[in-house]
């Protein structure tokens, strides 16, 4: 009997099988587990190429997004500009929405919308669309007239006439009355200290360059700020924030006044010192007075008085500015004012000091090199913004000259 076919018989029975055979069962094992590992292999790739193609997908949405909201911020931002170009050669239009169509633009469109705030103020709106994507922003425009020059024509920022009050030296501010304005907060700001006492309130933001104090029974309804604050918390009120922290020093402008002599003299408006208890109209709006003024009684001055040396106002006098909207000016001397008047315009003392008292009004502006002191029963300011505007001596006349339109602010 062959060894590979032997057999035992009886009640066990043994097989023995040839060493080939005995290979097949774990040769289909393996093939199975390969079978099982190659789909799952397959299965995982086709999910992470599935998952990379869906990143990829996303990826591009999202850097197209980008790319479109790039682009109507930049479109936005054409239609700020558009309008203003509108607005620098008529600030009128600001009160025509016909002016400032939805504009098509770079692919996109750009739709404007202009609100006037004031005569001097207004606030662009431009929406900016462009693909899947919009933009919205926002900026102020401003009227800075036709402005100023400080000698030989050297610009002056007109951020220095947006203060009510602009001192070069210390405020003492007594007395009582207020200031106030009328067309919203704005600043008043000395280089040296403010002293608030008396009975009088300030609605206005107030800094200094070295220090402010204030009395008890004080209120003050904007911002208080300086490097130093000497108030009692119980004893006065500030609506605004009172902050310690470093005010840089404003320059004081050295406004060229040679036009407005020129102007003076070309309409026999030049006097050597001057006083008058009666009302008078300046010849072309100006009267330029080598040497000092005192003007008193009931008088109503319709012009600008500009002198080399003081000027003194008592009684009840009044002046309204003309069309370079100073009212009164002393490029050497001080300024006195105790009338019980109203001046209306922009006061101007180049180098020396202001002092008021009595109980009169001025309705304008306040810039002094020197030092303001304020008594009496007086309301020292009602700001209204003013530029002053010199004289013209081609056929336009005063102020017709081209006004300088800004951007004062971005948002959005």
């Amino acid at each position: 009997m062959k060894a590979s076919t032997a057999r035992r018989m009886g009640p066990e029975t043994m097989v023995v099988c040839c060493p080939a055979c005995m290979k097949f069962p774990s040769l289909h094992r393996k093939e199975g587990s390969a079978l099982l590992v190659a789909m799952s292999v397959v299965l995982t790739v086709s999910l992470l190429l599935g998952t990379l193609a869906s990143i990829g997908a996303q990826r591009v949405y999202v850097t197209r997004r980008h790319i479109h909201l790039t682009k109507a911020q930049a479109i936005a931002e054409a239609g700020i500009d558009y309008a203003y170009s509108v607005l620098q050669t008529n600030f009128a239009q600001r009160t025509n929405p016909a002016a400032f169509p939805p504009t098509a633009f770079a692919g996109g469109t750009f739709d404007v919308t202009v609100v006037p705030v004031s005569n001097d103020v207004a606030i662009i709106y431009s929406a900016g669309q462009f693909g899947v994507a919009a933009a919205d922003v926002a900026a102020d425009a401003r009227d800075y007239g036709v402005g100023v020059g400080g000698p030989g024509g050297a610009p002056i920022d007109p951020a220095v006439f947006d203060f009510a009050v602009l001192c070069g030296g210390t405020f003492d501010f007594g007395g009582c009355g207020t200031v106030t304005s009328t067309n919203g907060t704005v600043l008043f700001h000395a280089n040296g200290e403010i002293a608030i006492k008396g009975s009088a309130d300030v609605d206005l933001d107030i800094e200094s360059s070295v220090l402010i104090s204030i009395g008890n029974n004080h209120v003050l309804g904007g911002d208080v700020t300086a490097p130093e604050l000497d108030y009692n918390p119980d004893n006065v009120t500030i609506a605004g924030d009172a902050t310690e922290e470093p005010v840089p020093l404003v320059t004081i402008p050295d406004i060229d006044l040679t036009p407005y002599y020129n102007w003076a003299l070309a309409h026999g408006e030049v006097k050597n010192g001057w006083t008058t208890s009666s009302s008078y109209t300046p010849n072309g709006g100006i009267v330029w007075v080598n040497g000092n003024v005192q003007i008193s009684s009931y008088a109503v001055i319709n012009g600008t008085i500009i002198a080399t040396g003081d000027i003194h106002i008592s009684g009840a006098v009044d002046v309204n500015a003309g069309d370079t909207a100073f009212s009164l000016v002393s490029r050497d001397g001080s300024i006195q004012n105790t009338s019980s008047g109203t001046i209306e315009g922009l006061i101007y003392v180049k180098t020396g000091n202001y002092d008021q008292t009595a109980n009169g009004t001025m309705i304008g502006q306040l810039i002094v090199g020197g030092n303001i002191k304020k008594g009496g029963n007086s309301d020292i300011i009602v700001f209204k913004r003013i530029v002053p505007a010199p004289p013209d001596m081609g056929p336009g006349g005063p102020g017709s000259g081209t006004s300088i339109i800004g951007i004062s602010a971005w948002s959005k």
